[in-house]
């Protein structure tokens, strides 16, 4: 079953980014009902947001008690997004006052114990009255959820689509990591053959960002370790190299972390670093050296972490990899563990699909990315 998003709009300039808010709303699965104000219908058209939305648009309650069907008891509205929110607005849902339908949707809503985000957007001066500051505070004390702004260039901006709309899937997500303090490693790992070159991989780092994601939508502490980190909402430091993250992550796992992932494509060997950069016009024969697995460190130095594990194969039929990623699991003490077969998948791939197994659990999984991602965190 879909969720459905109430959408209001109202009287800030940047309404007219509401259609596109809308959009990728839909393109994420929600349901998109708009609710508009007389100044947001101002700066937008209602034939617009009907649609982007393919709903009509609510402009004015009528007979049908609108607010009460999408936020009574029984509303069938999941809830409320308020992008943008004037200084206006704020104030008057802050204060009980519902003279339009997107304040009478939020009055509703917020004594029904609905969601109900705000997503500001207004001068920078309005946004540093003390009374509009005192109303958002007032309301974060009510539970209403705000969504910063970018304050740039004397305004106080609407946030990025993308984030207003990470931050609904996050309020409407499960709470299964609520507190629990994550390090995930990602992104494809280098080592150095000289101060020039390095050796690495094809990873694209898209699955480490992707559980990163998950699992700060369901509430969890997340730190991402490592690159190609493509999202701008993750706590993340960088580490471009198998020392520097193998570094990096133990320091960050010794603060007190409950789970480490590893989808991080790390070198399987190492080398002795040249210093320098090394001649080219004559033949160089590199020494690789195993190297010693990130996993196998972390399991030694931090006994009580459960650790869920990626491994990359190659040519393996799915009985093999069942019984090589159970093998694995056992093996490094694993708390889960995620397999695939790179030969089986072009790296342009939209979709592949992954072995998980851990002591209670095995399934294969199957979709793009995101999807795997979210699998992969449910099974966890």
């Amino acid at each position: 079953m879909k969720h459905l998003i109430v959408l209001g709009v109202t009287g800030s300039i940047a309404a007219v980014r509401s259609f596109e808010l809308c959009r990728e709303l839909r393109r994420k699965g929600f349901e998109v009902q708009v609710v508009m104000s007389g100044w947001g219908r101002q700066l937008v058209s209602e034939e617009s947001m009907e649609f982007a939305s393919g709903k009509s648009v609510i402009s004015k309650l009528t007979g049908n008690i609108e607010h009460v069907k999408l936020f009574g008891k029984k509303g069938k509205a999941s809830l409320l997004l308020i992008a943008p929110a004037t200084a206006n607005t704020i104030s008057k849902i802050a204060m009980g006052i519902d003279d339009t339908p997107v304040t009478t949707m939020a009055t509703v809503a917020i004594g029904a114990g609905k969601p109900v985000l705000l997503a500001p957007a207004m001068h920078k001066p309005m946004y540093e009255h003390p009374i509009v500051l005192e109303n958002l505070k007032k309301l974060e004390t009510r539970g209403v959820r705000m969504i910063a702004p970018l304050e740039e260039d004397g305004k106080a901006k609407l946030a990025s689509i993308g984030k207003i709309v990470f931050e609904v899937e996050r309020a409407l997500s499960r709470n299964k990591f609520a507190g629990k303090k994550i390090v995930v490693a990602s992104g494809a790992i280098q080592e150095k053959i000289d101060d020039v070159r390095v050796i690495t991989n094809h990873s694209t780092g898209e699955l480490g960002t992707e559980l990163a994601l998950e699992l700060k939508r369901q509430k969890g502490n997340v730190k991402i370790i490592g690159n190609k980190v493509g999202s701008e909402f993750l706590d993340f430091e960088r580490a471009d190299f198998a020392d520097e993250l193998e570094e990096k992550v133990l320091s960050e796992l010794a603060r007190g972390a409950e789970y480490f992932f590893c989808p991080a494509a790390i070198p399987d060997f190492e080398l002795k670093k040249t210093p320098g950069k090394m001649d080219s016009i004559k033949t160089v024969t590199l020494d690789l050296k195993p190297r010693a697995k990130l996993i196998e460190t972390v399991r030694k130095k931090f006994p009580h972490i459960k650790i869920v594990a990626f491994k990359a194969l190659w040519g393996k039929s799915r009985a093999q990899i069942e019984k090589e990623a159970k093998e694995f699991l056992k093996k490094k003490g694993l708390h889960a563990l995620a397999a695939t077969d790179l030969r089986a998948h072009a790296r342009e791939a939209e979709k592949r699909e992954m072995y998980f197994c851990s002591a209670k659990k095995s399934k294969w999984l199957g979709g793009t990315k995101a999807e795997i991602a979210k699998q992969i965190i449910e099974l966890v």
